[in-house]
């Protein structure tokens, strides 16, 4: 199992009044598993990712990565394990615009202190995705779909456990859209990669092998 969340729950204060926005959830996910969760806007979904990827903490409940319950690692362990077993994909692609394509895509392996290995896998990507001729390029020469693929390379590059995205296609057209749902399914067949992925859309949603909704707080499988 690479990750396991337990009766999550968390709420925001809104002036006097509690928001409560998930309630007692549950997940756990797999090697090579596409955990789809979908819902609405203002449902959560960002939230639970960022509670998943350790950037924000429950109210109560359990987050285990790999093994390791989050709650009892200090700040640079927890920054060790988020970079060394975590990748992350957003709605918005978050590339440096002043480093080129290659040189964003190696960020979190310098952070690791990655050399030689890390330039060698990073060209193996790049040539996976069928952009090696755009490396150099900086994001502001590349099209919105590149830029989203690159990105995608960023969260291969430490070959992490697990890949969180949130609402990856909302800024795409229809054919970039498709082709970045395709490199998923690839990326997860091919590197046993596992995946979740918060969407709006249930075309999206359907590549998932596993299915979720996210309503009222609460998570229920759809498949």
């Amino acid at each position: 199992m690479i990750l396991e969340a337990k009766q999550i729950s968390k709420s925001f204060q809104n002036g006097t009044k509690e928001l409560t926005v998930l309630r007692k959830l549950s997940l756990s996910v797999d090697k090579g598993e596409i955990v789809t969760i979908m819902g609405p806007s203002g449902s959560g979904k960002s939230t639970l990712l960022n509670i998943l990827g350790t950037l924000d903490s429950a109210n109560s409940g359990t987050v285990s990565i790999c093994g390791k319950n989050v709650a009892y690692l200090d700040d640079v362990s927890l920054a060790e394990l988020r970079n060394r077993h975590i990748g992350f994909v957003f709605q918005f692609h978050h590339l440096l615009p002043e480093f080129t394509a290659l040189e964003n895509v190696l960020i979190p392996a310098e952070l690791m202190g990655g050399g030689h290995d890390a330039k060698s896998r990073a060209k193996e990507l790049f040539e996976y995705v069928s952009l090696t001729e755009r490396m150099d390029h900086f994001p502001s020469q590349l099209s919105g779909g590149e830029r989203l693929r690159v990105a995608v390379l960023r969260a291969l590059i430490n070959t992490p456990d697990i890949i969180l995205t949130d609402e990856p296609t909302g800024n795409l057209d229809t054919g970039n859209a498709e082709r970045l749902l395709e490199l998923f399914t690839n990326i997860c067949r091919d590197f046993q990669q596992a995946m979740i992925i918060t969407t709006h859309d249930q075309h999206v949603s359907s590549i998932g092998t596993r299915a979720c909704r996210l309503e009222d707080g609460i998570l229920h499988v759809i498949t």
